[in-house]
């Protein structure tokens, strides 16, 4: 029996347990967390922070491990490349994922590779912030280099916005200099597939709908996506050029692009697969493609299939109250199981209270803030898309 190593063990990587599990591995699993699930799930579950890199890479020495592997959280990306590096396994070079993991060092690689990307400056306190701003013009994108599920990331549009936006995101980057970036107005798109053995695998595009507001998180997407088709091939070559760039392989990957007037840029591109059920739901809903299979088969130094075995849409929403407060009601979850096309209902965040009455509603300020969704599948991503709007469109009631 061969046996891997699942670095992180919270909601988003219990697919992972899952396909582990049916392919008969044993699974020695390590988070930071000891509430984290999927420590329950591991025949060898190990409490430590995901940064102790010499701590988690022992512990993959003694459990004598084949394989090495996470899904869809960046924080154990760098980890999991470091064991893999170590232990002689398959998985991202170290050096790798750091870049992918740290906007600054991403940026930098795109730039020296000739890589479709944007405008950028590191900057180190509010007054070089404001220059740069000034310098590329407003809107600018403000950010955290290293943070994740748009923490500390804002849309600033005046000197005043972005003074106030700096604190909140030097909380997420107490040391180091934050990116201010010029923004791209247009259509943004992910791309989802894997890289093994010097192939990339482009599996699917996927359409991406945000919250109104400073903080750009994501409030549902859509696959597969509905650009014409030449924009679909240029958004394709965009994305395979900062995976080189970034010389990404033995991995998923996740490519944040924005089509602007002057065609596809990179925003970013994670070396993992996609979260918001993107790569574990939509995909497979809406191409046939197993990408959680696929990462798995690479880790144990296997080939990915990655042969779509049809075409269809696919499509999350996630509930927007449309303002904050404590709920005193909210209908049509009742109706949502019964309606065409449903796959899936989540009615409360991962941790914490059930959307009833009495729940928290918060402001969305990142994807930790949301508190729900809705999945449907259809013959296409029209169909899909309109499904998954009318089932999220529930009626909230608030509390005097």
């Amino acid at each position: 029996m061969k046996t891997i190593l699942i670095v992180a063990a919270g909601p988003l990587q219990l697919p992972l347990f899952a396909e582990a599990g049916r392919q008969g591995l044993r699974i020695v699993a390590v988070d930071g967390n000891p509430s984290a699930p999927g420590l329950a799930l591991a025949a060898s579950g190990h409490v430590l922070p995901l940064h102790d890199y010499a701590g988690i890479r022992r512990i993959a020495e003694a459990e004598k491990i084949d394989a090495v592997s996470s899904l869809c959280t960046d924080f154990a990306v760098r980890t999991a490349a470091h064991v893999a590096e170590q232990l002689g396994l398959p998985g991202p070079a170290f050096s790798a994922a750091c870049d992918a993991t740290d906007k600054r060092r991403m940026r930098r690689r795109f730039l020296s590779a000739g890589a479709p990307s944007i405008p950028f400056r590191e900057v180190a306190d509010p007054g070089a912030a404001l220059q740069a701003a000034r310098d590329f013009g407003y809107p600018v994108a403000l950010k955290a280099p290293r943070s994740a599920g748009s923490r500390g990331v804002f849309r600033v549009g005046s000197d005043d916005e972005l003074r106030a936006f700096f604190p909140q995101a030097r909380l997420q980057e107490p040391r180091g200099r934050l990116l201010v970036e010029s923004w791209i107005d247009g259509p943004e798109v992910s791309v989802e597939g894997c890289c093994a053995g010097g192939r990339i695998h482009v599996v699917q595009i996927t359409d991406k709908l945000l919250y109104p507001g400073p903080s750009p998180v994501e409030a549902g997407h859509t696959q597969g996506s509905r650009l014409p088709a030449p924009v679909q091939q240029a958004i394709r070559d965009c994305a395979v050029a900062g995976i080189r760039a970034l010389h990404l392989d033995h991995c998923g990957f996740h490519a944040e692009i924005k089509i602007g007037p002057a065609g596809p840029r990179i925003i970013e591109i994670a070396a993992r697969l996609g979260g918001d059920r993107i790569a574990t739901d939509l995909t497979p809903l809406s191409t046939g493609v197993d990408l959680v299979r696929a990462v798995l088969d690479i880790a144990l130094g296997g080939t990915p299939d990655v042969a779509p075995g049809w075409t269809r849409g696919a499509a999350i929403r996630y509930f927007d109250a449309r303002r904050s407060g404590t709920l005193s009601g909210v209908r049509g979850l009742d109706v949502i199981p019964a309606m065409p096309g449903f796959e899936r209902l989540a009615a409360g965040p991962d941790h914490g209270p059930p959307l009833e009455p009495g729940f928290p509603a918060p402001v969305i300020r990142s994807s930790l803030d949301r508190y729900g969704y809705v999945i449907f599948s259809g013959d296409n991503a029209c169909q899909a898309a309109a499904r998954a709007e009318r089932a999220a469109a529930l009626e909230f009631e608030f509390a005097a």
